[in-house]
């Protein structure tokens, strides 16, 4: 193998950096930079990777073989137009993943929602089995202790994602589509222009491979149709190739059935990631691996991190954080701690991420949210947005639409430390504390259990 030099502009995202693990792992020389150190950089560092914590053209040379950039790097940036300058070869963080995963027999995981914890749940199961996957995943898997692993068994586990059309630049052996949904309207029409996204996406998929997706989601069978190989359906539907059936949901684990492979048991709680854990089965049964091991799998499988994660307790009340930044996926964590939690009062601070997607989505997250005894807003977190949008919407504007209908189910805070001083002076020993979105909220929760 030609050891190569690979510099990453933004090193420390949590897709980025699971590549560069993997390529210091299979012996490359990896640099990178990003203006905000985090975990994921100190991780890196501390297996070999050189970081940088500023964006200067200095930091890119002659030397360096690839330059990997990811959607969230603007053009103008200095080490970008650098690379640009010296003829650099420059790739798109999913044509690495591509490149990565399929010399293996690459299992890509996309959907609208769940794709993290369905692939992680996968890639535990296939660990599990001992088929050692390479996987690449978009958080931290407790067993593995990071985003990635580099395997050398015949099969791969990726999660991809729409978004900017991210997915059409990989071209798996197989697939699983957890669900379509309307999302990314700032780069995508419509959900009909979303459907046509998934469609080509599906395409790309090898025929001679497998396409496991959820049947019980309307837009995912009209997409799945499109495929040509084996084609395996999942949900509650008894029309559906895996069915979960006799379903138990306690405060401890969800139990389930699935004919002819017997019970089931899953730690974390939620109708959601039931479905997520049959995807993982049925995709499971494909590869041929030991069912019984993958059973052990899902029974400890205690999620990714940021999904449904057990922070501490406050005061008696449990302190709980989740990535959900989507009205679907915000309703399903709220019904997840229903399910697990029926007597407690459920305070849900939600952090609102992209002032775009939270206009052009307000009455479904009024909707979701409405789920929840109480709710805490601090401002919504701005990311890809024009001033334009900024302007156009505040997370007191759901908090006012959420007091029309219940006069004092919400409150609307600038930040977080009014945030966390209310939470410090108002927690009741019923309550479950919900830290909810994909921006920098659950730092609230993870203060509220230090105090």
């Amino acid at each position: 193998m030609d050891r190569k030099h690979y510099f990453f502009i933004g090193i420390g995202g949590i897709g980025m950096s699971g590549l560069a693990k993997i390529l210091l792992q299979e012996g490359h020389k990896v640099s990178g930079s990003d203006p905000v150190p985090n975990e994921e950089t100190k991780a890196l560092t501390d297996i070999g990777a050189t970081f940088y914590d500023s964006q200067e053209a200095g930091h890119v040379t002659p030397d360096i073989d690839v330059v990997v950039v990811s959607a969230a790097i603007p053009t103008d940036n200095a080490e970008l137009t650098k690379a640009t300058e010296l003829g650099l070869n420059i790739v798109k963080r999913p044509e690495l993943l591509n490149e990565i995963i399929t010399k293996s027999r690459a299992i890509a995981v996309t959907g609208t929602h769940g794709k993290t914890t369905t692939s992680s749940m996968l890639a535990e199961a296939l660990i599990a089995a001992g088929l050692d996957p390479t996987v690449v995943v978009g958080a931290e898997i407790d067993s593995i202790g990071s985003n990635s692993r580099l395997g050398k068994g015949e099969y791969s586990v990726a999660e991809v994602c729409e978004y900017q059309r991210a997915f059409l630049d990989i071209h798996p052996y197989a697939a699983i589509i957890t669900n379509i949904d309307a999302d990314h309207l700032d780069c995508y029409k419509d959900i009909d222009d979303i459907k046509a996204a998934f469609t080509q996406f599906i395409e790309q998929v090898d025929p001679a491979g497998f396409l496991v997706y959820c049947g019980d989601d309307t837009n995912s069978r009209e997409v799945a149709s499109h495929y040509e190989g084996i084609k395996i359906s999942y949900g509650f539907n008894s029309n559906n190739d895996f069915v979960a059936e006799n379903v138990v949901i306690s405060e401890n684990d969800s139990r389930f059935t699935v004919q002819g492979l017997g019970d089931f048991t899953i730690s974390v709680p939620g109708k959601h990631n039931i479905l997520n854990a049959l995807a993982s089965i049925a995709a499971v049964r494909e590869t041929k691996a030991e069912m019984e091991a993958v059973k052990g799998s899902l029974a400890v499988f205690r999620g990714a991190e940021r999904r449904f994660q057990l922070k501490g307790v406050y005061q008696g009340a449990p302190v709980i954080d989740d990535y959900a930044h989507h009205p679907t996926e915000l309703a399903a964590t709220i019904s997840a701690a229903r399910d697990r939690y029926p007597s407690r009062r459920i305070v849900a601070v939600f952090q609102p991420h992209q002032h775009s997607r939270t206009r052009l989505l307000k009455s479904d997250f009024v909707s979701a949210l409405s789920a929840a005894d109480f709710v805490i807003m601090p401002e919504i977190y701005a990311v890809r947005d024009t001033a334009e949008d900024v302007a156009s919407i505040s997370s007191k504007d759901i908090v006012d639409s959420l007091n029309v209908t219940t006069p004092g189910k919400a409150l609307f805070f600038t930040d977080f430390p009014e945030t966390l001083e209310y939470l410090i002076q108002n927690t009741q020993s019923n309550d479950i504390i919900l830290t909810i979105g994909a921006g920098p909220v659950y730092k609230v929760g993870d203060e509220l259990v230090q105090n």
